[in-house]
């Protein structure tokens, strides 16, 4: 049904999640990553250019993580902090230029597979069910535009269903994968059905 499964936030629960129904842990760009729809609109937007820009990435949470300013992206694993001590600036500051290169290739890994002809199926997690049925579209629109010809699907993963639902185009699917308290990773029983409800006829319209 698709070649690539690769997540767009809201955090780390998709990225877990992916990597265990399709078994692949190959890195993607935001994969691990805490960050809100609007980010990952603008890093796509600015072909991630405005990531991890030199000077902008602080500590934030009382040192729980970085926070990156020019992309409002946190990292909460590609920083370390000393044992049992809270992430500084110094800490980012010397480990800026690992993790600069690590996510510049993360990007030439982007363009390349929306270059190619592979069927790529993208999924946003709607963690806080904060979404409209237009923001998937936005988001439809602005993959087509960023890479024309690039052979795509997206599947909206919410707490509860989308009452505007009917106002998806196909190529766009949905379904609901409930929080489980208490365990990071989510509900497993709950994403292995909603990823074995995909329809073809839904996220590959006109395909036979």
């Amino acid at each position: 049904m698709y070649d690539v499964c690769i997540g767009l936030g809201y955090h780390c629960e998709s990225t877990y999640q992916i990597r265990r129904i399709t078994g692949s842990d190959r890195a993607h760009f935001f994969d691990w990553l805490d960050l809100e729809f609007e980010s990952v609109l603008e890093a796509v937007e600015s072909d991630f250019r405005n990531v991890l820009r030199p000077g902008l990435t602080e500590p934030f949470g009382d040192g729980a993580c970085a926070l990156d300013r020019g992309s409002d992206i946190r990292f909460f694993h590609e920083f370390r902090a000393a044992e049992g001590q809270p992430l500084t600036a110094d800490d980012i500051a010397r480990q800026f230029p690992a993790v600069r290169a690590k996510f510049e290739h993360l990007a030439a890994r982007w363009r390349e597979l929306t270059s190619s002809d592979a069927r790529v199926l993208y999924v946003h997690h709607d963690a806080f069910d904060e979404l409209t049925a237009a923001d998937l579209r936005r988001l439809r629109a602005l993959l087509s535009a960023r890479s024309p010809g690039h052979r795509f699907a997206l599947l909206w993963l919410r707490r509860t269903p989308p009452p505007d639902a009917a106002a998806l185009p196909p190529g766009i699917a949905w379904d609901t994968v409930a929080a489980r308290p208490g365990r990071w990773e989510g509900d497993d029983a709950a994403w292995d059905a909603a990823f074995a409800r995909l329809a073809p006829h839904v996220l590959w319209p006109g395909s036979g």
